[in-house]
């Protein structure tokens, strides 16, 4: 069995105008075993290095960056390599929808950049030039950037818990470019334009968009929604879809129950009876008994409808943002708000969802313009003397 080395100074050397170190690593063979393999690092040239005690600090700096990732066969890995042989088969573990996401950008926009790197010489100034060359040659906003930069400090706490990358994850202080576009402004319908939709659609759009709009569930707990979840005064919320993917909630938060308010309840039931008084079974379904294609929907009846009272469709997310700015301008604090939308953080909640001032931010202008009225009252112009 191969002795693994704890510990190694390097070797420097001149060669060609250049200093090289030269190192060993563990390498794991196909068939198991693991072998020590010779390894050349350059770290400059002898132009902007002429002494041998120029270059010291940097082979100082190069070992101790190498014997920090203690030899594990794994940090001797590229990203590429790893994401490929370790982290990808990790994914079958997500939801299908992450999965694909992740999928996504990392063969869009970190593998080609940095995936040849080693995993224990991976630096944060590597992130940072891949995120500022992938917003110089892409339009994308920075809510984007921070996905891309997500999933690739995602990918470097798996490797810290699989033993290939030891020390401080190096993405996680690398910086979203100034420069990249802001995102878009989201919408949230209010509750007049809310009760006016409802009044123009069928039963079955109308049931689908008020369970949106007055109970707050995802797209996906919409059309994985079934009889048993619905109480009367409440909603469970037992399972998501995504595509033909049925899935567990998005988090532990997401799985709770949802309060069903009289008038949700009212439609509900209607829909319920026009449906044959079902007691199991899908909720939102064409008649088949199989799940809903929301998007056809949308394209066929509710943003014909909506635009027919011209009103923008914002999709269906819209209504979920709606309850949220509706319960907040009705006094209820970003905390509960939080809770009914069952979000696990709560400044997802205030920075993505609530479209509305404060209450009490909103009181305090209020009394500042009531403050502002006496004192107008109070002071008249001054008279100007005309001689």
């Amino acid at each position: 069995m191969t002795k693994l080395v704890r510990y190694q100074n390097g070797g420097l050397y001149a060669h060609h105008g250049a200093w090289y170190v030269a190192y060993r690593v563990p390498v794991r063979q196909e068939n198991g075993p693991i072998k020590l393999k010779q390894k050349v690092k350059m770290l400059g040239s002898l132009k902007d290095y002429p002494r041998e005690a120029d270059i010291l600090p940097v082979k100082t700096e190069f070992m101790l960056r190498l014997n920090a990732g203690k030899f594990a066969p794994e940090s001797n890995m590229t990203l590429c390599e790893f994401v490929e042989k370790v982290y990808l088969p990790y994914l079958e573990e997500l939801r299908a929808s992450t999965k694909k996401g992740y999928r996504e950008i990392w063969t869009n926009h970190i593998s080609e950049r940095v995936g040849k790197i080693r995993m224990r010489e991976f630096r944060t100034v590597d992130a940072s030039r891949m995120l500022k060359a992938i917003a110089d040659e892409n339009d994308l906003t920075k809510t984007t950037l921070q996905h891309i930069k997500s999933v690739l400090s995602a990918i470097f706490t798996h490797a810290k818990n699989e033993g290939a990358f030891d020390g401080v994850n190096p993405v996680q202080d690398a910086r979203i470019p100034r420069n990249a576009r802001e995102p878009g402004e989201t919408f949230a319908y209010n509750l007049s334009e809310i009760r006016s939709i409802l009044d123009v659609l069928p039963l079955l759009p109308k049931a689908i968009i008020a369970t949106a709009s007055f109970a707050g569930l995802r797209h996906g707990e919409l059309r994985a929604l079934e009889w048993p979840d619905y109480q009367g005064d409440s909603l469970n919320v037992s399972r998501s879809i995504w595509k033909s993917f049925i899935n567990r909630p998005k988090t532990r938060a997401s799985a709770q129950a949802v309060p069903v308010i009289r008038q949700l309840a009212e439609i509900l039931n209607e829909y319920r009876i026009s449906m044959g008084n079902p007691k199991d079974g899908v909720v939102f379904h064409s008649g088949a008994g199989e799940h809903l294609d929301f998007d056809k929907l949308a394209q066929r009846v509710v943003r014909p409808a909506v635009e027919s009272l011209r009103l923008e469709w914002h999709g269906w997310h819209g209504f979920r943002r709606g309850i949220a700015s509706n319960l907040y301008e009705l006094g209820a604090n970003d905390k509960i708000v939080q809770r009914i939308l069952r979000h696990a953080k709560p400044h997802v909640t205030r920075e993505r969802y609530i479209k509305a001032f404060d209450p009490a931010v909103l009181a305090a202008m209020k009394q500042m313009e009531a403050a502002l009225d006496v004192v107008s009252s109070k002071c008249l112009p001054p008279a100007y003397q005309v001689n």
